[in-house]
């Protein structure tokens, strides 16, 4: 990908102090990366980030094109894993190259995951005004699952749904329900290797979605009073959620007519399915006006993991036009009404090229071809077997498509992705064994930009996720047609924030008492005496062979300017090692 026009890098007074409430204990620290000029070479490192095109180092890979092809070798593997999980162990990239990409997809549809997010919260005993503490069980359950979970096609395929069927705890009521949190990432994962239709059905009718794009307690048109139902959620469920702005081929490019793109839909679609989305409130075990509101006999009763119940005195029994010349006729109630707009979202033919290329976006690159899009658009439409919306076939689609697995993408310059803040933070410490004595991951806010890393799970600014699939930074990216999502999120802030961020985790761990969150390093510290072999390990997990020859001698010779005769040397020479790596470009632009 051609490089990007930001504003100028960090200055290197910027680019690497920690906050000032941390420095007081970075003395050592400080005279250490002195030693390693690193204002100077972090610096640079930063700007990289943010300047730097999506292109990559060199690679020993073949090119394989179809699943019949020889066993990966270890880059491969990993290139793969880095795809699919996040990040690659020693463990997965031996289990792929033993059995190939297929097989490790098709035992991951099986593999269970650790549990419900739910009852990770609910064990935690947190009373019900403790919301901090309960915004806390949830971000150490979701690292819990990302960093140790077996299930790592389903973790990360659920990031990835999650940024498409977006709720956030900020700026919304959800702040003050951490387990409406827990529950919307339980539902998500459910439906991760299930089909789309019943997805789209779960994040309908899930309390959190009702309550973020408020069509939890929607009711029906009034004439006397003049209220119209609420349009949020109808809205949003063919913006962002199933069929977009414009009408698509199947390989996503935009169909048009006179020479104008076509719009899917306009306001009295709009308007149609707003009504559609009338009548729906909180589950239990009877519709009268107080369980419509949230109270019983004077008592909150919001269960937040039951899908909303319909409440018929509150649907609109209006006609409603709706997408495609489909009218639903006027009496229909709230179940049937439900059905017939979610049967037609899901039919549209936009669906399987509009959540396909997003998919493509958030697993494997930016600027997926129109070919690409159109073959996982197949798989949607059908897997094979005439079953439409199967996201299993779907995911294949995504993680087997020549082109994802295509050695010779490693050389294009359009090819490739920015990877998010929250998978490069996993990568470390799944790669890294990183644990707390406690066995918690206490991992929060990752989303603020200065004192994290300016993403966080759940944590969205918006609707639109901290990024749009469309975003293109002015520049040559933009220039060229191309998009870079995750670039939206990357400012100076940003980038010198995920520095310093990074420096100090990888060196002292992240969080405090029996909830430290540390990296053994075992590997590592193994080759620590061998700074060749030790960047090669990390040149294979991290980047799964791409490693520039720039970057692979700067990284050298950082880390053979500690003698092994000073005081815990082998430590210091990783720790260098480690942050080099991981703030080099190579490694943040994943091929």
């Amino acid at each position: 990908m051609p490089r990007t026009d930001l504003t100028a890098p960090p200055r290197a007074a910027d680019a690497l102090p920690f906050p000032a409430a941390r420095q007081a204990d970075q003395a050592p620290h400080a005279t250490r990366w002195q030693r390693l000029r690193r204002g100077a070479l972090l610096t640079a490192l930063a700007a990289a980030i943010a300047l730097s095109g999506c292109g990559g180092g060199g690679s020993s890979a073949t090119s394989p094109t179809a699943e019949t092809t020889a066993p990966p070798n270890a880059n491969e593997a990993a290139r793969f894993l880095i795809q699919a999980t996040y990040g690659p162990t020693t463990v997965d990239v031996a289990a792929v190259q033993a059995g190939g990409y297929r097989a490790w997809i098709d035992g991951q549809f099986s593999t269970p995951s650790l549990g419900t997010h739910t009852a990770y919260y609910n064990a935690q005993n947190i009373c019900s005004n403790c919301l901090e503490a309960g915004h806390n069980a949830v971000a150490e359950s979701f690292w819990r699952q990302a960093i140790t979970g077996p299930d790592q096609l389903r973790q990360r395929v659920t990031f990835a749904l999650s940024q498409i069927f977006v709720v956030s705890v900020v700026n919304s009521s959800l702040d003050a329900a951490p387990l409406a949190a827990a529950s919307f990432l339980d539902t998500l994962s459910q439906h991760a290797f299930g089909n789309f239709r019943d997805l789209l059905e779960a994040m309908t009718l899930h309390p959190a979605m009702g309550t973020y794009l408020s069509h939890l307690g929607n009711d029906k048109e009034n004439t006397a009073t003049g209220r119209m139902p609420d349009e949020n959620y109808a809205r949003e469920v063919m913006q962002l959620f199933t069929i977009g702005l414009w009408e698509l081929n199947e390989d996503g490019t935009r169909r048009q007519q006179n020479g104008q793109d076509i719009p899917t839909y306009g306001q009295p679609e709009v308007m149609g399915m707003a009504k559609v989305f009338t009548g729906w409130s909180w589950a239990g075990p009877d519709t009268g006006e107080g369980r419509w509101l949230g109270w019983v006999n004077g008592v909150q009763t919001q269960p937040w993991d039951q899908p909303m119940q319909p409440y018929p005195q509150h649907h609109s029994t209006s006609e409603k036009r709706i997408l495609r010349g489909v009218v639903i006729p006027a009496g229909t109630g709230p179940r049937e009404s439900l059905k017939v707009a979610l049967d037609t979202l899901f039919n549209h033919p936009n669906v399987g090229p509009f959540i396909g290329r997003q998919l493509i976006q958030r697993l494997v690159t930016s600027n997926p071809s129109p070919a690409y899009i159109a073959r996982v658009a197949r798989a949607f439409n059908n897997n094979g077997a005439g079953v439409r919306g199967d996201m299993t076939a779907v995911i294949r689609a995504v993680l087997l498509d020549p082109e994802a697995r295509d050695a010779a993408k490693l050389a294009d310059g359009n090819w490739g992705k920015l990877r998010e803040p929250v998978v490069r933070v996993a990568n470390w410490a799944r790669l890294f064994g990183a644990r707390s004595p406690s066995g918690a991951y206490r991992i929060n806010s990752l989303h603020d930009p200065i004192e994290g890393v300016g993403q966080g799970p759940l944590h969205s600014p918006s609707v639109f996720n901290f990024f749009r699939p469309d975003y293109s930074p002015a520049g040559d990216v933009r220039g060229a047609g191309l998009v870079a999502p995750e670039f939206q999120i990357t400012h100076e802030t940003t980038v010198s924030a995920y520095i310093n961020f990074m420096v100090q985790t990888i060196e002292q761990g992240y969080g405090w008492g029996d909830r430290l969150i540390t990296a053994p390093y075992t590997d590592e510290l193994a080759l620590a005496n061998q700074p060749d072999k030790l960047v090669a390990r990390l040149d294979q997990m991290l980047m799964a062979g791409q490693m520039s020859a720039s970057t692979r001698q700067t990284i050298v010779e950082a880390v053979a300017a500690v003698p092994m005769t000073e005081a815990n040397a082998a430590q210091r020479r990783v720790w260098i090692a480690v942050t080099l790596a991981m703030c080099s470009p190579e490694f943040l632009i994943q091929k």
